[in-house]
């Protein structure tokens, strides 16, 4: 699985564009230390705009039903796993075990990832940011 790559290692996600903080049907563990569970960091494009249009969303999907679960969204001006800190939460799915968080459009840390908290039943998840 892929995880938090080290301190300044964060790829630039542009304006309109999508990643995966974990990549497609991954097998996430939850908990521990953020070094081992903190996804995959990205650096947001500034949009070069006096306001900004909308912020960013994030969409995670599970494999199956997946219980309990925490996944928080975590946001950071430095990019060191230490300093990333809780901007969001996904604790909820619907009926096809899909659910979001839409972050405000005036949130804007410089880096994101995600943190798995909690996560009862053995699925798959993906997690993919859209900006």
């Amino acid at each position: 699985m892929p995880v938090y790559a080290g301190t300044s290692k964060a790829t630039l996600l542009r304006d309109n564009q999508q990643v995966f903080l974990w990549q497609q049907d991954e097998t996430v563990t939850a908990g521990g230390a953020n070094a081992v569970s903190l996804s995959l960091a990205f650096q947001l494009e500034r949009i070069n705009r006096s306001f900004y249009p909308w912020g960013m969303s994030f969409e995670a999907w599970f494999s199956g039903a997946p219980g309990v679960f925490e996944i928080d969204i975590m946001g950071a001006n430095l990019d060191i796993d230490t300093h990333y800190v809780q901007i969001g939460t996904i604790t909820a799915v619907n009926s096809s075990n899909v659910g979001r968080f839409d972050m405000p459009s005036n949130t804007w840390p410089k880096y994101v990832a995600a943190y798995l908290k909690t996560l009862t039943n053995a699925v798959h998840v993906t997690l993919q940011a859209t900006h």
